[in-house]
């Protein structure tokens, strides 16, 4: 569609305009496992806006604790939201964190120079980290001179433990960033800012930070719209404050079916649970000689109990028995699992379907399970995200099955005459530039589904 020549247009709300997107072509809907048709009604053509100042003043930038100690809110490099806070686990989880926080302190005091060096600084040590990223390319966006716009990104981002998953999206929130920003600057057209909206471990929080985000759109009109929440749940009870305020929320990794038709705000680009449940169960069907299956959920959590509706749904329509049920609180203690896991094997189970919502209780769920058992564990793409964990983080993965709505190697195996997206060279570009991590490239040199599908929403956003 070509861009409109009438700058007096007056749409809904603060200059965005929704119509129908023209089809692109991306690096993970045309490999995904399950055949999906995304028609996203989104097209955003603001007013050429005047710049603000280089350290933004917008209401609604900054950060709160929570009751886990986190900072949770909004920030446009002002506040350091990735960081790792206990000095035994820095090196291991976040190593620039010392180095972030300082450049965050000096950004609020106006001293973008000193920010940006010690910004650069903690990409020295920890390449991969992609806040850093992201506020750097922002600061070239704002003192362009240029027109931009602004998608927020709503993230759990929780440091303890750690949500790999968010960390992918904003990896490839900014590969996309940094694509579209390298084509402007040679072609014309808006410049992409992103600010990043961190609600921790406890799903709640979204709300207070939705808030936020509303309230720095009122000030800031060159916000377009929030891209996230990495969660269902999180997405849940973030859409109707966002659907209030007029600002579309588009989703790479919130799958769960209660989002369905919700809000004509809510958008995404990832399968629904329904449609991977079905997947997985129709696998286990035809390739699994399973003899009992043992669903084992997270209790209290919509996109859980869905996925396992869904799952049982296939699977009993296969002509197979219903698994049975048992539930463990989110956040479990090692111990907690521990007694999940004795349970499952006093039922005699030879297989387990493993929903939760944050891969640590996946990980402690594995850990305590016996070296000598080979329990097959079937669970959904939000695992994934554990290969970017430190390496032994994680035990007893080679019995896991998932299902994913894309996989990177796609190409090479499905069809190697076709050449791979130019995204794959350019992540490994931007998060190991020095060649360093081939031993545990996740993260580095190999991203995961999370990251590719992220890539592809915030491009979507602005085709």
């Amino acid at each position: 569609m070509s861009e409109t020549k009438d700058t007096q247009i007056k749409p809904v709300w603060r200059n965005i305009w929704l119509t129908k997107l023209k089809e692109r072509r991306s690096v993970i809907l045309p490999i995904l496992s399950v055949l999906l048709v995304i028609t996203i009604l989104l097209l955003v053509l603001p007013h050429v806006l005047p710049m603000p100042s280089l350290v933004a003043t917008s209401k609604g930038i900054g950060v709160s604790h929570d009751k886990d100690g986190e900072d949770i809110g909004l920030s446009d490099g002002s506040y350091a939201l990735d960081v790792e806070k206990d000095k035994q686990d820095i090196e291991k989880y976040r190593p620039g964190s010392d180095y972030k926080t300082q450049a965050s302190d000096a950004f609020r005091r106006g001293d973008a120079s000193t920010a940006t060096a010690l910004w650069k600084e903690a990409l020295r040590v920890d390449s991969n980290d992609a806040e850093t990223k992201i506020y750097l390319e922002d600061q070239q966006v704002v003192t362009s001179g240029k027109p931009y716009v602004t998608i927020v990104l709503g993230s759990v981002l929780s440091n303890k433990p750690v949500d790999y998953s968010s960390r992918d999206q904003l990896q490839g929130a900014y590969i996309a960033q940094l694509e579209h920003n390298q084509s402007v600057r040679t072609a014309g057209g808006l410049l992409l800012r992103l600010l990043i909206a961190k609600s921790g471990n406890t799903p709640i929080n979204s709300i207070a930070v939705a808030n936020r985000i509303v309230e720095a759109a009122k000030s800031d009109k060159t916000i377009i719209g929030v891209f996230g929440w990495t969660k269902t749940t999180s997405s849940l009870d973030v859409l109707p404050i966002l659907t209030r305020a007029h600002l579309p929320l588009l989703a790479s990794t919130a799958p769960g079916d209660d989002l369905t038709g919700r809000s004509p705000y809510f958008f995404r680009v990832t399968p629904t649970n329904k449609e991977q449940a079905s997947v997985l169960a129709k696998y286990a069907e035809t390739k699994l000689k399973l003899q009992k299956l043992v669903a084992v959920y997270e209790e209290q959590d919509p996109f859980s109990q869905n996925f396992v509706d869904d799952f049982t749904q296939q699977f009993v329509t296969g002509g197979h028995q219903a698994p049975a049920r048992l539930t463990y609180e989110r956040l479990s203690t090692p111990e907690k699992m521990a007694q999940t896991v004795q349970s499952v094997l006093q039922m005699n189970a030879d297989s387990v379907l493993l929903i939760g919502s944050r891969s640590t209780d996946i990980a402690n769920f594995l850990r305590a399970i016996p070296d000598n058992s080979h329990m097959k564990i079937l669970t959904n793409a939000g695992q994934y995200a554990i290969v970017n964990a430190p390496l032994g983080e994680y035990r007893n993965t080679q019995g896991l099955i998932f299902v994913s709505p894309g996989f990177l190697d796609s190409w090479t195996i499905i069809k190697p005459s076709v050449q791979a997206p130019s995204f794959f060279s350019a992540y490994k570009r931007q998060f190991d530039p020095n060649d360093l991590h081939k031993n545990a490239p996740y993260g580095y040199q190999r991203p995961d589904a999370f990251t590719m599908l992220a890539y592809d929403a915030v491009l979507t956003f602005l085709k």
